[in-house]
């Protein structure tokens, strides 16, 4: 099992519009993909923060998922929307179940 996060920090003052938008973003990829994307907010430690988690059988099958998105106007679109209700810079992490 390969669980994939992206975590991205809140701009200030854009709580409310970030917080509608990773629901949406979260909505539009599972719909389109057929994924089982989530999406969190931080209530202790980085508040402000925002993560999205996503479980996948091996790396391959991360690997179909972006190679899926990449490519995607649509996507993109949506993704850059967001360009000022966010810090700059996302940090993704990929991690291997034992």
């Amino acid at each position: 099992m390969i669980r994939w996060t992206r975590s991205g920090r809140i701009a200030p003052g854009k709580t409310i519009p970030a917080v509608k938008w990773a629901k949406e973003i979260t909505e539009f990829v599972n719909k389109k993909y057929k994924l089982q994307v989530t999406v969190y907010m931080d209530s202790f430690g980085e508040v402000g923060t925002i993560r999205w988690f996503a479980d996948y059988e091996d790396l391959a099958a991360l690997e179909k998922v972006m190679n899926q998105l990449w490519p995607d106007p649509e996507y993109f679109e949506k993704v850059n929307q967001a360009a000022d209700l966010f810090v700059p810079g996302y940090f993704d992490r990929v991690m291997r179940a034992f």
